[in-house]
Formats: C-alpha cells, structure tokens, sequence
C-alpha cells in the first residue's frame, strides 16, 4: 500500500438540521428523512463516480469529498458540489460547508488529512449560513494569474462560496417554490441561528434569482 499524504482538495459538507431529522425518524419511525438523504446520496453517486480520482465518504450528518489536486480540474471539482447541492435542494434539504487544499490521504476505510482539518475549520468558522465556502488560501492559489471562476460568487463578508443556486439556473422555475417553502418554514423557528440562515437564503435567492423572498427586517406597529 503507498500510504503517502499528497495535496488534495478536500470539501467537508455538513447537512443542516440532521439532528432534528433523527429525532422525526426516531418518533415518527416512517423513513421520510431517511428516504430524503439516501436518494440524495444515491444521486451523488452519478456524478461522483464519472472521476475515478474523486473519493466519496459520508457519515451520519457530513461528508468528505477530495480529489488530487491541480488548478485545471478545480472548476469540475466545484460543479459536482454544486450539483450535489441541488440535489440537496430538490428534497427540501440545505448544507454548508468548507473546502481547502492540503495534504490528505484516504482509502476505502482510512483517512488521515490535514485538508480534511482545514475544510472543517472553514466549515465551522466561515460558512455559517447554507453554503460552501472555498478557503482564501485556495481561491489565491488557483486564481493567481486571473479572474476567480464563475462557479464561485463573492459576498460582503469577502468570502467565496459555490454558487449553487446560479448553477441550477436551468432548474429556477422548478426550485423556487422549494426555496419559498424552506424560507417560510425557518422564518417561524424559535432558534434565532435557523431563523438568519432562512434569510441569508432568501436574500441569495434574491440576488441570483430575482425573486422576493427576503422577509422585511423592521415591522412597524
């Protein structure tokens, strides 16, 4: 076995409100979350399997996605996470997560990764909201010479994120009314963090979208 650590992309992706998931399935003991996840994942599979360099690996609520790393395959990299979180997006469900670039190595049942600790400190610091941050250190290593790649939008905080929702743009009419559905859902939550994640998605749905999703911030009375 050549056990040696190489550069990596590495993405950890974590699935929001996984634990109130579980705990519907545990009461309610029909699958409905279950069946959700699992064809998401079962999706993934099509288009992760078309690289035989990308590995795969899900665990309860998160998953690890790498490839070897090389400027020229970062744009398919991002595309499939995007496409990834479309999938997510189809049964209602969001994520959010880091990618880096370090030393890594897994097999089929190991890993040992720094990438793996730096995408998770981007996921855990950074991201925040339902989305998938791409370190500073990657965005200047890959775009050194150029104009960051279209796949990626910038927002206030100076962070680049996948532009999931611009990569579904074939997909808009069909996805909106679920982007509504998700929005107006966490907008009644009583946790103030579910309620600024439901609206930082209803205002990047207004901006790449054109929609009016976003709830006003002040009420009168």
């Amino acid at each position: 076995m050549n056990s040696e650590m190489k550069f990596h992309y590495v993405a950890f992706l974590d699935i929001l409100g996984f634990k109130a998931m579980v705990e519907n399935e545990l009461k309610s003991g029909e699958g409905f979350y279950l069946r959700k996840l699992y064809n998401c994942h079962q999706k993934a599979r099509s288009i992760f399997e078309t690289d035989p360099e990308l590995s795969v690996i899900q665990f309860s609520d998160s998953i690890v996605i790498s490839r070897p790393y090389s400027k020229c395959y970062f744009e398919s990299f991002v595309e499939r996470i995007c496409v990834y979180q479309g999938y997510l997006l189809e049964e209602g469900l969001l994520c959010r997560g880091g990618i880096a670039v370090n030393q890594h190595f897994n097999d089929e049942s190991f890993t040992f990764s720094a990438g793996l600790i730096d995408a998770y400190m981007v996921e855990s610091k950074s991201a925040k909201y339902p989305r998938v941050v791409v370190s500073s250190d990657v965005v200047e290593l890959v775009f050194s010479e150029g104009d960051v790649s279209g796949s990626l939008i910038k927002e206030d905080d100076g962070l680049y994120f996948v532009d999931y929702l611009g990569g579904c743009e074939g997909e808009r009419e069909r996805l909106i009314p679920v982007v509504e559905e998700i929005v107006n859902k966490v907008s009644s939550s009583v946790s103030s963090s579910v309620r600024e994640k439901g609206i930082w998605l209803a205002s990047y749905c207004d901006a790449v979208w054109g929609t009016n999703l976003c709830p006003p911030r002040f009420m009168t009375v």
